[in-house]
């Protein structure tokens, strides 16, 4: 059952991360440049109770909402981005939650996952 577990952990990451398959290496032909500059940056890290967020401005031309789920997929908060300019984003009351790993996902307005990032809750 651990191992399955695990097995589904790995899996999840890498669709998170945006990869398809386990041990696919991009060649030197194929090195995506665009992703470089499509950044999420959380701040402090490891956080204790609130979670700054900052969007790229080129991510965010395509984002329409921000999510932290928990490592199994479970959608903890989420906060839609109304305004177009908006680069900033702020979690409040994260004590609520345990320490561990989570992952902060930016969506498009059609659900897709556009960018993620691991944040760390720690205490």
């Amino acid at each position: 059952m651990k191992f399955i577990y695990k097995l589904f952990l790995l899996f999840f990451a890498g669709l998170c991360l945006g990869t398809h398959g386990f041990g696919q290496q991009n060649g030197p032909e194929k090195i995506d440049l665009t992703n470089q500059q499509k950044t999420i940056t959380i701040y402090p890290m490891p956080v204790s109770n609130t979670a700054h967020i900052r969007l790229s401005t080129s991510l965010r031309a395509e984002v329409n909402k921000i999510e932290i789920i928990n490592l199994i997929g479970r959608k903890l908060t989420e906060q839609v981005l109304l305004d177009q300019s908006t680069t900033d984003v702020s979690f409040t009351n994260l004590n609520e939650y345990p320490d561990g790993i989570y992952m902060v996902v930016a969506r498009d307005k059609f659900g897709k996952i556009v960018q993620s990032a691991k944040m760390i809750i720690n205490r």
